[in-house]
């Protein structure tokens, strides 16, 4: 991670997500620009939550551990979201893990220097609370698609959230946990997509042969 020191990208940002609408910046915060690179994490579970993030551009999946120590996948960010807004509010540490997967752009305000401006923040609050209700309506939606869809139609999801340049080459074990399944079923189900010509077996990953036939399979999973 590295702190960016650009004024005019600062000022585009805080321009173009208008943040004179989500924090009284009146207080007069000191708001960090991050660059995190692909494959860095924001956070993760049991972190301490020393920071509120603002999620600005890239894309980045979120997870959290089962307690049996397998991994679940919760959805992906890719539009203006908030990172320890929860902890914020409970003073607990951090709930998910937050993998980059491309290069992402975040704000960042120290939640230990500026708590109790943040807690009294009218704006921010308010924004919190209407992100929270999104995330909690998308929490349970996606946890009955995890039940309900076909691993077919959440593996194509995936597969189209993570590739890079239509080559996919994810670590299968934990893609199984993520999904939710066995890793036999995740074998069973990559194999009948190369039967059906939308993939193509690499000997480190797999090629996209077919991205529409995918993102028909996986329309409206993880959304």
């Amino acid at each position: 991670m590295e702190i960016i020191n650009n004024k005019n990208l600062i000022t585009y940002y805080i321009d173009k997500f208008e943040f004179d609408k989500i924090l009284m910046l009146e207080n007069n915060y000191e708001i960090q620009l991050c660059e995190f690179r692909a494959g860095e994490y924001i956070c993760h579970v049991g972190d301490e939550a020393n920071y509120i993030y603002f999620f600005l551009e890239g894309k980045a999946k979120i997870y959290t551990m089962t307690e049996s120590g397998k991994s679940l996948l919760f959805s992906f960010y890719s539009d203006f979201e908030y990172v320890g807004d929860v902890e914020l509010m409970t003073n607990q540490p951090m709930v998910a893990n937050v993998e980059c997967i491309t290069k992402i752009y975040c704000f960042r305000i120290s939640t230990v220097r500026y708590r109790g401006l943040l807690l009294e923040d009218n704006k921010l609050l308010r924004s919190i609370a209407s992100k929270l209700a999104l995330k909690l309506n998308k929490l349970s939606s996606n946890s009955a698609r995890n039940l309900l869809y076909p691993l077919e139609n959440r593996l194509a999801a995936y597969i189209i959230s993570i590739n890079k340049e239509l080559y996919f080459s994810e670590n299968l074990v934990q893609t199984a946990e993520l999904l939710g399944t066995s890793y036999r079923h995740l074998l069973r189900c990559l194999k009948k997509f190369c039967e059906n010509g939308y993939m193509e077996k690499l000997e480190s990953g797999y090629s996209i042969k077919d991205y529409d036939k995918l993102v028909e399979l996986g329309e409206g999973v993880y959304k």
